[in-house]
């Protein structure tokens, strides 16, 4: 129980109890895709997973192909932590895959996919900044996240920093748009100011909508709807131009000379037109897409309008008369309200994912799905264990052979296998599966972590030195070569950790370094700071001993 008042052995016991919790108390999964008996979580190598085939609309080059791998990889694993594999196929198709398989996870991965990501911020009929043109998601800003508004309503809000062009452009398209349209007892203007419009992968297609539609989304639109973000009193006429597509009211009879000129060859028709505008928009080269109303307004829904949001007259700089002298706004804001936090949270995530990972330059043809059974078999789980065992009892051999003293064996085997313990613990907290790299990330940290302590014995014991100093220098410097071991590999690392998801292809290193880094960490500040006190007090006794 004397070991116990020094913190460093207090830590270690402390950081030992709690991770054993972690990996040993089943929080309500089966044993299905988790090491059996623990909580940690097997990868696509071990267990299997999902393979998703994605063919582009167009063949790209080959830098942009990458580039929309690794836009894709962000989207699919933005943590880094999901096991995936991004790897492009010629000029047009990419494999995924990745170790899940839970229905809801995957759909959410699926229509991530999907979403091209072109996002808009419109004013008059004219694009103020895209989301390419975002910087970065403040998510470590006090603004972002979700909170409570009243009884029943979550807004969650998302804040984002401009680029310099971006920057540039919101000042000009913002300056002076609001009106004085009153004023207050005391002289102050009271303004009315113009609304800036969001998109999420606008559709490039010719929108045609029955008048009754239109009605009715008219009178929607203009009631609001704070539930998608639609403020009352919101003109459908503005929306429209925002949009900047063409969109045609359709009222019994189609003016084909009216399809001249339009781009698009795609047509989104609303559901309750007949079949034979259907023939003449097909007849006209149109590729058309009928599509039924849903519970909001039809044209919001189809043109996907995220968000309207109205100007205050800080933001035009009312105040300001030469535009030279106009004050600019880098950080903006993105909210919106649903009904319940989980809804809350999982727009939020949505979003802010899109805008870190990017739009993608073509859009997605077609995506395949189709479960992968794990390459290695399932016998592989045993073999592993039992390479696992093998690595331990060679390194004790080695050990029992160097030292030939059990109480100096004894601790070399623990502090090794709490170091692999806390190392499987981490993983378990922060979601990531056990796949070859982190396995070999884990052996490596056994061969490291040994090697380390046997510095620090033979530092404390005085084999290292002709002249033998006090065993408090003696563990100082054991530490100092260990701790230079440790920072010296975790720079090494470090930049596989900021590129291997940049390049596909070598994304697989990415497992092997985080483990080896957190292995490194878990030495530095946990278990090797331990197992030095312990050493202290051991190699004390025998040097008191053989005094």
């Amino acid at each position: 129980m004397n070991l116990l008042k020094n913190w460093r052995i207090l830590l270690l016991v402390v950081a030992l109890l709690f991770i054993c919790v972690v990996v040993f108390v089943n929080f309500g999964h089966d044993d299905k895709g988790y090491l059996e008996g623990t909580n940690v979580k097997l990868g696509l190598d071990f267990e299997g997973g999902t393979l998703y085939q994605i063919e582009l609309q167009e063949a790209v080059s080959v830098e942009e192909i990458n580039r929309i791998a690794v836009i894709i990889s962000q989207r699919v694993d933005p943590s880094g932590l999901k096991d995936a594999s991004i790897t492009p196929i010629g000029n047009q198709f990419i494999v995924i895959q990745i170790s899940e398989t839970n229905p809801a996870e995957l759909e959410k991965i699926e229509s991530r996919i999907r979403q091209q990501g072109k996002f808009e911020s419109n004013l008059n009929g004219e694009i103020v900044f895209t989301g390419d043109q975002i910087k970065k998601v403040l998510r470590g800003d006090n603004s972002y996240g979700v909170r409570k508004q009243g009884d029943t309503t979550f807004e969650w809000s998302l804040p984002f920093v401009l680029n310099e062009d971006a920057i540039n452009s919101f000042t000009e398209k913002t300056f002076h748009q609001c009106s004085a349209t009153s004023f207050t007892p005391d002289g102050k203007p009271i303004y009315d100011c113009e609304k800036t419009i969001f998109f999420l992968d606008k559709p490039d297609a010719l929108i045609v909508i029955s008048e009754d539609q239109y009605a009715l989304d008219e009178e929607a639109m203009f009631i609001g709807n704070r539930l998608l973000n639609i403020p009352q009193q919101t003109e459908i006429e503005e929306i429209i131009e925002d949009s900047q597509l063409n969109v045609i009211v359709y009222d019994g009879s189609l003016d084909v000379n009216a399809l001249v000129g339009i781009q698009t060859q795609k047509a989104i028709v609303s559901s309750d037109i007949g079949n034979e505008v259907v023939v003449v928009l097909e007849d006209n080269g149109f590729e058309v897409t009928k599509v039924e109303a849903v519970d909001k307004p039809w044209l919001w829904d189809v043109i996907n309008a995220q968000q309207v949001i109205s100007l205050s007259e800080s933001i035009t700089n009312e105040d300001v008369a030469d535009i030279a002298h106009a004050q600019q706004f880098s950080t903006l804001r993105i909210s919106g309200q649903r009904e319940d936090v989980e809804t809350a949270l999982s727009d939020l995530d949505e979003l802010a994912i899109l805008l870190e990972s990017g739009s993608l330059p073509t859009p997605v043809k077609t995506i395949s799905k189709e479960t992968i059974s794990p390459s290695l078999g399932e016998s592989f789980k045993s073999l592993v264990i039992l390479m696992g065992i093998i690595a331990f009892i060679v390194v004790g051999i080695v050990v029992a052979i160097r030292y030939r003293m059990a109480k100096l064996v004894i601790p070399i085997f623990i502090i090794g296998g709490s170091e692999v313990l806390l190392n499987l613990g981490f993983m378990v907290l922060i979601q990531r599966p056990l796949d070859l790299a982190a396995f070999a990330g884990l052996l490596a940290a056994i061969g490291t972590g040994v090697d380390s302590e046997i510095v620090i014995t033979d530092e404390l014991l005085g084999k290292s030195k002709k002249i033998k100093e006090s065993l408090i220098k003696r563990a100082k410097a054991a530490l100092f070569i260990i701790m230079t071991s440790a920072f010296t590999m975790i720079a090494v690392m470090l930049p596989i950790i900021f590129t291997a998801r940049s390049y596909p292809g070598i994304d697989k290193l990415y497992g092997f370094a985080v483990v080896a880094i957190v292995g490194a960490l878990i030495g530095v500040f946990i278990t090797r700071p331990a197992f030095t006190k312990i050493m202290e007090i051991i190699v004390g006794k025998i040097e008191k001993k053989e005094r």
